[in-house]
């Protein structure tokens, strides 16, 4: 973990030690690694941190999980406990940056209690897994609370969701596979937003207000019972259905029909301090729109249409209190006898093969073991869709490691499903001409979704798409070994250059203008561009950093692994 912290302080410039940082010999020849970066730190402190050769999100990763500080008096002092370092790096004379730093303090603490309890939850969860029948949706769960054990790509705090318990992680993480009851809370019915679909009628599950002694007035609203707990909420007698939880936490799934899942306000954060995990006005109608959107591109083009699924996210309602909200999602009833696995989980380890990954097992069941054939498989199926989206539509979804499910037949034809749409970026004047239907900026809730700039599109899909759903798994897969990294590298850059020809209109100007985007801001760029996920969602404040939404915080200091892979 404490590796894992220092990377993303370097690369994301903490205190300037990268940008006013060079690579040195070292502080001593004790230390037993040739290659350093020095920085200054406050107080004429000089920082050495031992690094080496990395290309992916970053030039220089750490090779030793510790730091040396020297001083003007000649003092030499190793740190190698993740309390010293962090208080050798704390900030100093800047009020908002020493809150940051106290709540980053909290956060690590919290990250390093989880990370405990994984090492007694792995081998239960494998034992309960390796047993199991692992397709379907009951499948799916069993791949998430895998992937769950895992830390994020980028973030080094992933594991902590904020204020959760020990004995509450236990009881609500998905790594636990707990099975558990909701409740339910009477609404008055004014107070509540419905989607159309759900304004319709309700499943044939949920109670009525008279089941429940509630007044004829309101709805009965499911609630997760952390938040019961946390927040004292007046509840109904009658527990609601048992549920198990997904890879989010907040989002549950039905323990008599898993198809059916339950997006859920959680009073809890993750991946930052200000990732709260409640639910905002508006983002569930948002999430529809785009989904409609997004069904409406797929009825246009077959071909895509044979190789990615959505999730049906039309039933919901929110209010303006962010903890009563609910969406009732349901996965495609063709996958149902596929295996499903998100992308978080493709390099989990297979606890019915030790020694095996989930992508071991996909590939072993679609290309007879070859790991290789079936990345390339899936690289297809996600430039395809996410190119034609860009090229031809004017679309980036935020569809990152944990929105999307691999779906493979028992033949072994792959799909894609979608979910959670609600926070992708669009070009409105650029999708209206390509759908040929008015789409408006004043159509989404939030004003950050249409785009100002065509730029952001690209933004999205390298951050997203690119760093997380592909070059992350393409460094993980490779391990030590250079060749096959660059072997998969050169391969992911050959199938998006071809995503780029098929779905290229030279013909029409605003395709001709993505693609020329697609190629100097992401194929040819020297630099791409990064997320400083510590510093937006914890470290500082919005005002400090002029950015509107702390999941996209961008610096421009990423290498460009594609170009590197250009033979």
């Amino acid at each position: 973990m404490l590796l894992r912290v220092l990377d993303a302080l370097l690369r994301e410039d903490h205190l300037g030690i990268h940008t006013a940082g060079e690579l040195t010999g070292g502080p001593g020849d004790r230390f037993g690694h040739s290659l350093w970066w020095r920085a200054p730190l406050p107080g004429g402190r000089m920082v050495h941190l031992p690094v080496r050769p990395d290309g992916f999100l970053a030039d220089h990763a750490l090779a030793a999980a510790m730091i040396v500080v020297t001083d003007p008096a000649g003092s030499v002092d190793e740190e190698s406990s993740l309390t010293g370092v962090l208080a050798a790096l704390a900030p100093r004379d800047d009020a908002d940056a020493e809150a940051g730093w106290a709540a980053f303090i909290e956060e690590c603490r919290q990250t390093a209690e989880v990370v405990r309890l994984h090492v007694t939850a792995e081998p239960a969860l494998h034992a309960r897994v390796a047993t199991a029948a692992g397709d379907g949706f009951g499948g799916l769960l069993q791949h998430e609370a895998l992937a769950a054990l895992r830390d994020h790509p980028v973030h080094p705090t992933g594991r902590c969701r904020w204020g959760m318990t020990a004995g509450e992680v236990r009881r609500y993480a998905p790594e636990y596979l707990p099975t558990f009851a909701l409740r339910w809370t009477a609404v008055p019915r004014e107070r509540m937003r419905l989607s159309a679909a759900l304004a319709a009628g309700l499943p044939e599950w949920w109670p009525t207000t008279q089941a429940l002694g509630l007044p004829a007035d309101h709805i009965p609203v499911p609630v997760h019972p952390l938040t019961v707990e946390r927040e004292g909420l007046v509840v109904a007698a009658t527990p609601g259905p048992d549920v198990l939880p997904t890879l989010s936490t907040r989002t549950v799934a039905l323990a008599g029909d898993p198809r059916v899942h339950l997006k859920l306000p959680l009073p809890t954060a993750t991946l930052g301090q200000r990732n709260r995990r409640t639910i905002k006005p508006g983002t569930l109608a948002n999430g529809e729109t785009v989904h409609q959107l997004l069904a409406a591109v797929l009825e246009r083009e077959t071909t895509l249409h044979a190789r990615v699924l959505l999730a049906d996210e039309s039933r919901w309602a929110d209010s303006d209190d962010e903890l009563l909200a609910f969406l009732i999602r349901l996965y495609p009833p063709e996958v149902a006898d596929h295996t499903l696995v998100p992308v978080a989980g493709l390099l989990a380890a297979d606890p019915a093969r030790p020694g095996h990954r989930m992508i071991d097992r996909l590939a072993e069941q679609a290309t007879g073991g070859d790991v290789l054939a079936w990345f390339d498989a899936y690289l297809t199926a996600l430039f395809d869709w996410h190119v034609a989206l860009w090229l031809r539509y004017g679309i980036a979804l935020e569809a990152h490691q944990q929105n999307i499910t691999v779906a493979q037949a028992p033949g072994g034809a792959l799909r894609l499903i979608y979910k959670d749409n609600d926070s992708g970026r669009i070009d409105c004047p650029r999708l209206s001409a390509a759908l040929g239907q008015t789409v408006r900026p004043q159509d989404f809730t939030d004003p950050r979704l249409p785009i100002t700039e065509p730029s952001e599109l690209a933004d999205m899909f390298t951050t997203i798409t690119l760093h997380l759903c592909v070059a992350a798994l393409i460094v993980e897969e490779s391990g030590g070994d250079p060749r096959r990294r660059l072997e998969l590298f050169d391969l992911a850059r050959t199938r998006l250059e071809e995503a780029l020809m098929r779905w290229h209109d030279p013909g029409d100007p605003g395709s001709h203008a993505a693609a020329a985007l697609l190629r100097s801001r992401v194929l040819d760029a020297d630099r791409l561009p990064i997320k400083a996920m510590i510093t937006a969602g914890t470290l500082l404040p919005k005002h400090r950093l002029d950015c509107s939404d702390v999941n996209k915080y961008y610096l421009r200091c990423g290498p460009n692994y594609l170009r590197a892979a250009q033979p």
